[in-house]
């Protein structure tokens, strides 16, 4: 199990010390009115566990300290992969605590709150999961009487769903509905007959999880309210809206199957967690349908389906030559990268095809779907319909590659924080969009940010004030700056941030560019040529369109010359201001640990250049 983290000091000394030899506890990982959570390293078999301590005011109490271990041990006799499994239930120094399985990953409660409402099929998944869990507890007498998000814990390597707190966080240890949130946490999702006190079967924990559906599709809950109490005659005696008039864009076959699921009466609900994940897969069946009948709309040449493959590759291997490096340097934190996806470009058929179906075949070549989603990006130039080939002509490709003595694309500069994607990602945006460094978000591309999504930040004009872009913006020619947050595995307090740079489309104003510059410098080579062969001409009588020539032709390839080293000197230029954007969000998120707000930003630049003078 794990839960939002803490970093609060221990605060059972007593315990700790009971459980010296057994149990190795590391840190905190929540607390709430029902139990204290701590990870913990079982010493005697070498595995993370998660342990949960009845607090000392409810432990005080025998009955309440007996049925708290008895339902413990009740929760121990469930055995399924969606389900947190109960290793020990015991009562060490008057501390009651269980010990149970670690989830490496975050709460169902956490990912709504973090990012809002979920897209169908995730819903779909999640919830399928959950009833499958649900199902198999209820055919053994269990009824969890808990159900909600921040009981349902999503693995982060498998996005697996798993089911937590079974028969144990009970409302019913103390109805009083105001003590320290044991009710006010939970009445959203409580059913009919549970807010009436009346007994409870499987179908109450079916209501709840149609409650959470409700709130992971809409953003909403079926039933709120300023006073717990009111919430409860809620539940128990107003019909709840329907999902399509508060999301009226949910499929009217998902939004059928939640509806059912918040029945007032018991058995007009689904009969069983089975019955409900069937009909949760019929509807997925749809959604699934209807997607891929608008994405077979979007069909791709056999050329623009190569440059995606191509492009995807390139981005991938340019991530994994960047954390390569890091493992040559020794960073204990570096990830592990394979490349695979090269040989879907050589191995690209000649016919059409449609999107859905290129995206599928780079992912199945091992190219990440975030570099897929990246190279559709990049080469889209309608909403719908046709994709444009690459933003240059082969031969300009070649020739950018000769003038600028580099076949580099892309620049990205990444950087290991110690906290969370979800503490991370509110301290980037508050950082980047401010002052000095005044990027604007533009779009989200392949999901959100914290489901491996890209942030594409379009970078100011020094019009607006910005001076901390000015070499990728005017040295590169580069109009933006793309971000992606990634967990470190195995490290859920660790996230990596990396900023990406495509210099293609910088390209071909920065062959302009140069190519302006050595016709004027050229221009003036020329009329020194001409100066020299008119002395010349003087005294030999040679001819005067010689020197003017051979004069334009030297200072020309002198500059183009020079572009090279120019063009590669920017290119450092640009990364260091990267670098110094991700060193301003971390001193963003340390002030705003320490003083509850980010740092202010520098004093503008000089009014006039003049001013840098006196």
């Amino acid at each position: 199990m794990t839960m939002p983290e803490n970093t609060t000091p221990d605060a059972l000394p007593a315990f700790r010390s009971a459980l010296r030899g057994q149990y190795d506890i590391q840190r905190e990982l929540g607390r709430g009115g029902m139990g204290i959570v701590l990870l913990a390293r079982d010493e005697r078999l070498d595995r993370s566990v998660a342990l949960k301590v009845l607090p000392p005011h409810l432990a005080e109490d025998a009955d309440t300290r007996e049925r708290f271990l008895r339902e413990a041990r009740m929760a121990a006799q469930l055995s399924h992969p969606n389900i947190v499994p109960v290793y020990r239930a015991d009562d060490i120094g008057g501390c009651a605590f269980f010990a149970m399985g670690y989830v490496d990953g975050e709460t169902l409660g956490d990912r709504i709150r973090d990012r809002g409402t979920l897209s169908p099929a995730d819903t779909v998944r999640i919830l399928r999961e959950v009833a499958w869990a649900l199902a198999y507890a209820h055919a053994r007498g269990i009824v969890h009487r808990d159900v909600k998000p921040d009981n349902i814990l999503l693995e982060r390597q498998s996005n697996r769903a798993i089911v937590t707190d079974f028969g144990i966080a009970r409302a019913d240890f103390n109805p009083a509905l105001t003590q320290d949130g044991l009710v006010l946490g939970t009445v959203h999702y409580m059913s009919p007959e549970q807010a009436s006190g009346e007994a409870l079967d499987g179908r109450s924990d079916l209501y709840a999880l149609g409650c959470i559906g409700f709130l992971a599709l809409s953003g909403r809950l079926p039933f709120d309210g300023t006073t717990p109490q009111g919430v409860l005659v809620a539940h128990a005696t107003k019909e709840p809206p329907a999902l399509r008039s508060v999301a009226p864009a949910i499929s009217p076959a998902l939004a059928a199957v939640i509806d059912r699921c918040l029945r007032k009466r018991a058995d007009e609900r689904f009969a069983t967690g089975e019955a409900l994940a069937d009909a949760l897969g019929k509807a997925l069946e749809t959604i699934e349908h209807d997607a891929r009948s608008q994405a077979g709309a979007v069909v791709l040449s056999s050329e623009s389906a190569m440059a995606v493959w191509r492009r995807a590759a390139e981005l991938q291997a340019e991530a994994a030559s960047r954390l390569e490096t890091r493992i040559r340097t020794n960073d204990t934190r570096a990830l592990a990268a394979g490349n695979d996806g090269a040989a879907a470009a050589s191995d690209a058929p000649t016919d059409a095809f449609s999107l859905k179906d290129v995206e599928a075949a780079a992912v199945e070549a091992g190219i990440s779907q975030r570099y897929v989603a990246l190279a559709v990006d990049e080469l889209r130039s309608k909403p719908v319909g046709q994709m444009a080939a690459g933003e240059l002509s082969p031969f300009a490709e070649r020739l950018s590659t000769r003038v600028f003595g580099t076949a580099q694309r892309t620049i990205s500069v990444s950087r290991i924080f110690r906290a969370p994607p979800r503490t991370v990602l509110p301290a980037l945006g508050r950082s980047l969009q401010a002052a000095p460094w005044l990027l604007s978000l533009k779009e989200t591309l392949g999901g959100h940010p914290l489901d491996g999504g890209v942030l594409v930040f379009s970078i100011a004009d020094m019009v607006s004030g910005n001076y901390k872009w000015t070499w990728t913006r005017y040295g590169l020619y580069v109009p933006e700056i793309r971000v992606t947050l990634s967990a470190v595995p195995g490290d859920s307090r660790a996230c990596e941030v990396t900023m990406t740079v495509d210099l293609r489309k910088g390209l071909k104003p920065n062959l302009w560019g140069y190519g302006i510059i050595a016709g004027t410098f050229g221009a003036g080579g020329a009329a020194i040529g001409a100066a020299v062969g008119k002395v010349a001409m003087a005294l030999a009588g040679a001819a005067l369109g010689g020197p003017a020539l051979a004069g334009a032709v030297v200072v020309g390839v002198g500059v183009l010359a020079s572009a090279g080293p120019l063009y590669r000197w920017e290119i450092r230029k640009a990364i260091k201001e990267m670098e110094d954007a991700l060193t301003a969000i971390d001193a963003s998120m340390r002030a705003f640990d320490i003083f509850g707000e980010a740092p202010p930003p520098p004093p503008p630049p000089p009014a006039s250049g003049g001013d840098l003078f006196f």
